[in-house]
């Protein structure tokens, strides 16, 4: 488990990369979503995104299968439910 700090600076720095179009997405490869399916998901970070289809979190954070846990939502509105999934998150998953 990371600190929020950390967390943070890994998503800067992601999006460094994404800006400077180094790199668009993170490991996508057949290994790590096999690890992901018999691991179980470990994301470092929560991210609030809108729907928007063509706006990809992972892409502009540079991240790869598993280490986003993305919540998205029209209008970037929190309500209840989004609430309930940033609670599952940050307590079950660790996330920041």
């Amino acid at each position: 488990m990371i600190t929020a700090q950390e967390a943070l600076g890994r998503l800067m720095e992601g999006n460094k990369k994404y800006l400077g179009a180094k790199v668009g997405c993170g490991d996508i490869s057949l290994a790590s979503r096999l690890r992901t399916c018999s691991q179980g998901q470990t994301p470092y970070a929560i991210i609030i995104a809108c729907s928007d289809s063509r706006v990809i979190p992972e892409s502009i954070f540079s991240a790869g299968i598993g280490e986003l846990f993305v919540i998205r939502v029209a209008g970037n509105v929190i309500d209840n439910h989004q609430l309930g999934s940033i609670e599952y998150a940050a307590e079950h998953l660790g996330c920041k």
